[in-house]
């Protein structure tokens, strides 16, 4: 298992150093995602990466994250719980106009595509889909994955592109440390990030070991105890250890003919990219915000990822997590309500339209 490990972590690492050569946006995270899938499609060699180096990495995350909350900024959040909640049901609302059209050009059931087409998070919807009746988690699984890793390679270079030059949050992120400099209270503050995720798995709340640290690590930034910055050295490391976890997930096999829909499902991903570019712009001009920072906090990437991106970019990192968590938590205890009220009703019978499989 050691050789496997060291050796799915060798073939990350080489995927990232040339991917940062080219100077590809999101460079570690992209480029040890697409050498590691390469390398166990192209190679007869098998890859393992333990999933406590996927938690070590959003630990990691949610600590930068959590180190940018400030009483400022937690009250800007709190004003803007109208406008999330908007934006969130105009975001929603036009996934259920992607699902239908899915439906239309497949067969698959409408409950299905519903259920893969809200950006929810891959394990909340999957989890969700469970529980619902009639649904194809197959299919759910497979439109939540492509959209994911869509989004995962579309928003950085529309992130990095010439237009959002200039429209950076500078002063938001702070000064970071290139060396990886460990100090005592570097490792005292991680070692509360961690407790803070170990709570979060505890008490079941969503993506645990990301947003457990955000919650710890920024109570204590808000009630404004000086928080140590996480080094880059330590970020370009959560970056691969994720993107070698997201390639894990880049896996079909077993889907029979639901492979024919990965296409569509691309083409969908990127309007609903291009929807939630409209609706950053929506926010930057109500809000004395940048259009990064609009941008990402609508994206309909994971929390994570776009946190990554806006770390990049020294966008607003409290800014977007606050959106993008009113999104998962009204994903998580609204919709399921609204999806079973709706299921019910004669239109999403299951019988009104085959999955054609």
């Amino acid at each position: 298992m050691f050789l496997k490990f060291f050796y799915t972590l060798l073939i990350g690492l080489a995927g990232g150093w040339v991917f940062s050569l080219l100077h590809i946006p999101l460079a570690w995270m992209l480029g040890s995602m697409t050498a590691v899938f390469a390398a166990e499609k192209l190679t007869p060699f098998k890859m393992f990466w333990p999933p406590i180096f996927r938690n070590i990495g959003l630990i990691i995350v949610g600590f930068a994250i959590g180190q940018s909350f400030s009483r400022d900024t937690a009250l800007e959040i709190f004003h803007q719980l109208p406008w999330m909640l908007f934006l969130t049901v105009l975001l929603l609302l036009f996934s259920g106009v992607l699902a239908l059209f899915i439906t239309k050009l497949t067969g698959i059931n409408l409950k299905s595509t519903i259920t893969g087409c809200i950006p929810g998070g891959l394990s909340q919807m999957v989890v969700l889909g469970e529980e619902l009746e009639d649904i194809d988690v197959t299919v759910v699984t497979i439109i939540q994955v492509v959209r994911l890793l869509s989004v995962i390679f579309i928003v950085p270079f529309m992130a990095f592109s010439p237009l959002f030059q200039g429209a950076k949050d500078g002063a938001v992120a702070g000064p970071a440390t290139t060396a990886l400099t460990i100090s005592l209270p570097l490792l005292i503050f991680f070692a509360a990030a961690a407790v803070s995720a170990l709570l979060a798995v505890k008490l079941k709340l969503p993506t645990p070991t990301l947003l457990g640290p955000i919650l710890g690590i920024g109570l204590l930034s808000a009630s404004g105890i000086a928080v140590p910055h996480m080094p880059d050295t330590a970020i370009i490391a959560a970056q691969i250890f994720l993107g070698i976890y997201f390639s894990k997930m880049m896996k079909f096999e077993g889907s029979g003919s639901l492979s024919k829909f990965i296409g569509l499902t691309v083409a969908t991903s990127v309007l609903l990219v291009a929807f939630t570019f409209g609706l950053g712009a929506i926010l930057m001009a109500s809000h004395h915000i940048s259009f990064i920072t609009s941008f990402l906090s609508m994206a309909p990437g994971g929390m994570a990822e776009m946190a990554i991106v806006g770390q990049a970019l020294h966008a607003d990192l409290s800014i977007i997590t606050g959106y993008h968590l009113f999104r998962i938590l009204f994903i998580l205890f609204v919709v399921p309500i609204i999806l079973k009220w709706l299921f019910k009703r004669r239109m999403f019978m299951s019988d009104s339209t085959d999955s054609g499989m």
